[in-house]
């Protein structure tokens, strides 16, 4: 096996238990990993090198043959490498498939009009289902490019309130899915109307693994009244 490096949009997350989940911030997909194969992950990040790894995992496990430690390390590996998580050195990312679908002078309510209220939402609504059709990567691409080029000022949290409620709203008119990430990225353009930006944020929980979207004012979630997903989830990614 050769040398590794990590690419840049994989960002990792490690449990309690000792789990890792990582999040592929191209494609948008999660990836959970148990204790030995995310010490595995931890060791070539840490030192790009595939038998110094499966030494440091030989020490760690005497109890085990070594033949074994490297047969599966191998295994991973080529796992990983197949979903763009690690990359051999010398080598470009590979091209994502496409992920199956699954503070500022005005707000986002109070100083507008009901009305234009409840349109932000569902603009905001339908611009995030249609950035979600896209590959992952152009998503986070626009809404990075959005919130440096567009956006003027932060939102308060009683803007982000309003938008996330009027987001909510919209979504119950809508008879395809609205999950949290439809949810999360309509508030981030719901306010973007307005020029005002907050964090979109995506993070996961374990035992069992869960993975949620979210947004954030000045790091402090913000979230719907009726939000069943406030559990605590850890944050992995955020833009």
């Amino acid at each position: 096996m050769s040398d590794f490096r990590i690419p840049e949009h994989v960002h990792a997350s490690d449990a309690p238990h000792g789990g890792t989940v990582l999040l592929n911030a191209r494609s948008g997909q999660w990836y959970a990993m148990n204790r030995t194969a995310g010490e595995l992950w931890h060791e070539w990040n840490r030192t790009g090198d595939f038998d110094t790894a499966v030494d440091a995992m030989t020490r760690r496990f005497p109890h085990v043959r070594s033949e074994h430690v490297r047969a599966d390390a191998e295994e991973l590996a080529e796992a990983l490498v197949e979903r763009g998580l690690l990359l051999l050195h010398g080598s470009s990312a590979p091209r994502e498939r496409r992920a199956p679908h699954e503070r500022g002078p005005e707000a986002v309510g109070g100083t507008r009009p009901r009305w234009r209220h409840r349109a932000a939402g569902l603009v905001g609504l339908v611009a995030a289902l249609c950035l979600l059709r896209l590959p992952f990567r152009l998503t986070t691409g626009a809404v990075t490019l959005l919130k440096r080029r567009w956006c003027r000022h932060s939102a308060a949290p009683e803007q982000a309130a309003s938008a996330i409620v009027a987001v909510h709203r919209a979504a119950h008119r809508y008879p395809g899915r609205a999950a949290c990430l439809e949810l999360s990225l309509g508030t981030v353009l719901a306010l973007a109307l307005d020029r005002l930006s907050l964090d979109w944020c995506l993070g996961s929980a374990e035992d069992p693994y869960r993975f949620h979207a979210w947004v954030e004012v000045d790091g402090c979630p913000a979230v719907h009244p009726d939000d069943l997903e406030r559990g605590p989830f850890h944050k992995v990614f955020a833009m």
